[in-house]
C-alpha cells in the first residue's frame, strides 16, 4: 500500500488517495518548521478545524523521547524510545480527532519510521465486532476518566491506544487483547521520512506507530490534529 505524492495546490489530489487509502502523502520543499507547518494548516483547513494537542497547542513538533521524560499517561511514558504501538490519535478524549497532519522537520539518524494500518484490514468476524462495540473499557486521563468501548457506535472509529485503555472484566480485556494480536500479525505499510514530507491519516480509520528510535537521534515531526 502506497500513496502517490501530492500537490498541495490541488485538492483532489490531496482528498483522493485519503478517502481510498485512509492516507495520502503530500512532499514539500519547505526546510524550517514554521513554513512546514504553514503548509500543514492548508491541507488541514479543507478538512475540518484544528484542535489542540496534549500540550494545549494547535501545531507541534514532536520528537521520541526517553519514558522519564514523557507525559506520565502518554505511550512515550511506557515504551520510551522502544516501538511505539499501533494506536489511535487521542483516544483519551471521548472523540478523537477525525484527522491527523505529521510533517517530516529532521528524519533523524539513524531514522524511525511512521507505520500504518488500516483497522478494516484487521479481518474482525462480526461476533469480534459485536464484542469490540459491547465490552466495556476504562479510558484513563486523571480526573477527566471515563467508560467507553473500542470500537464505536455503528463503527464510527476505533479507539484505541493501549498507554490509556483498561479493561472493567473479562470482556473487555478480551476486546483489547484482540485489537492487539490483529495488529500485531497483520502487515502494515511503513513510512520512511525524508524532510519536507507529509502525511494526512484518517485517524479513525488508520492506526499509526512507530519504529524504535535512538536517543538524540533528532527526529522531529511537526503535528496538526483535525476535527471534521
Amino acid at each position: 500500500m502506497a500513496a502517490s505524492d501530492v500537490v498541495v495546490s490541488d485538492p483532489e489530489q490531496v482528498l483522493g488517495p485519503l478517502f481510498e487509502s485512509g492516507w495520502s502523502q503530500h512532499s514539500s520543499e519547505a526546510e524550517t518548521p514554521d513554513a512546514i507547518l504553514q503548509e500543514m494548516v492548508k491541507l488541514g483547513d479543507r478538512l475540518g478545524t484544528r484542535v489542540a494537542g496534549r500540550a494545549g497547542q494547535l501545531g507541534e513538533v514532536v520528537q521520541p523521547i526517553v519514558a522519564d521524560e514523557a507525559h506520565p499517561r502518554s505511550l512515550s511514558a511506557r515504551y520510551g524510545l522502544g516501538a511505539l504501538p499501533f494506536h489511535t490519535e487521542l483516544s483519551h478524549r471521548p472523540r478523537p480527532c477525525r484527522y491527523l497532519l505529521l510533517g517530516c522537520v529532521d528524519p533523524g539518524s539513524p531514522a524511525a519510521a511512521t507505520m500504518l494500518l488500516d483497522w478494516r484490514r484487521l479481518g474482525f468476524a462480526r461476533e469480534e465486532l459485536a464484542l469490540l462495540e459491547e465490552a466495556p473499557v476504562l479510558v484513563r486521563t486523571g480526573r477527566r476518566s471515563f467508560y467507553s468501548t473500542i470500537l464505536a457506535p455503528g463503527g464510527a472509529f476505533l479507539r484505541y491506544d493501549p498507554g490509556c485503555l483498561e479493561p472493567l472484566d473479562e470482556r473487555g480485556r478480551k476486546a483489547i487483547q484482540l485489537v492487539e494480536d490483529r495488529a500485531t500479525r497483520t502487515p502494515s505499510y511503513a513510512h520512511h521520512w525524508r524532510r519536507g514530507d507529509v502525511l494526512i491519516i484518517d485517524n479513525w480509520r488508520v492506526l499509526h506507530g512507530r519504529s524504535p528510535s535512538d536517543n538524540g537521534s533528532g527526529r522531529r515531526l511537526a503535528r496538526i490534529l483535525i476535527d471534521a
